[in-house]
């Protein structure tokens, strides 16, 4: 299917499904980018790997993202926390809508920000807090099933949902946003 048919439908579908926004107690706000890039084969969604370096879940498969300053959007910090950790400028006008809110045992509430990046996408990463990035086709990740268990922590049950393809274990917060984005892009342009 033609890049541009699937953006403008997954644009229609985050505009007519309304997000879930919340908050915790004692969490801290954050904002991530889920970054869909055009491949050779097709749209593809950029991962990065954390840093071992980092106090919370290094080495782990993340978004780009983190704390939202004070007097910043979600988009803004999304936008400039990709910058920041892989060198992506991420047009405003290139993103397309939001997900619902997910909560991490790190002690975040995080606003996951979908964005198009269609110019050069030569990564600068900062080894600070990421040591690799990699692409996935989303038509891979799309026909891939995944792992859902139910895990008690923090006084309250949750899902923890595990995406593995080929070596790459996509699991946790990031499994989450994950599967949020592609059950939205499952759903019929009629509903």
């Amino acid at each position: 299917m033609d890049k541009g048919i699937i953006v403008d439908s997954l644009r229609r579908k985050l505009e007519s499904e309304p997000y879930k926004s919340f908050h915790i107690d004692g969490f801290r706000r954050a904002a991530v980018l889920v970054p869909i890039l055009s491949g050779p084969r097709g749209l593809e969604i950029l991962f990065t790997v954390r840093s071992m370096s980092l106090k919370n879940h290094p080495g782990q498969i993340s978004f780009p993202g983190g704390s939202i300053e004070p007097g910043e959007g979600v988009v803004s910090a999304a936008r400039r926390e990709t910058f920041e950790e892989t060198g992506l400028q991420i047009d405003p006008k290139s993103i397309i809508g939001r997900l619902d809110d997910i909560s991490s045992p790190a002690g975040f509430v995080a606003t996951p920000i979908v964005g198009i990046h269609q110019g050069k996408d030569t990564l600068q990463l900062n080894a600070e807090e990421v040591s690799g990035a990699f692409r996935i086709e989303l038509s891979k990740l799309l026909s891939t099933e995944p792992k859902i268990q139910t895990v008690k922590g923090f006084g309250r049950e949750r899902e923890v949902v595990t995406y593995f393809v080929g070596l790459r274990r996509i699991w946790g917060f990031t499994g989450g946003i994950l599967h949020n984005l592609l059950r939205i892009l499952r759903t019929s342009d009629d509903s």
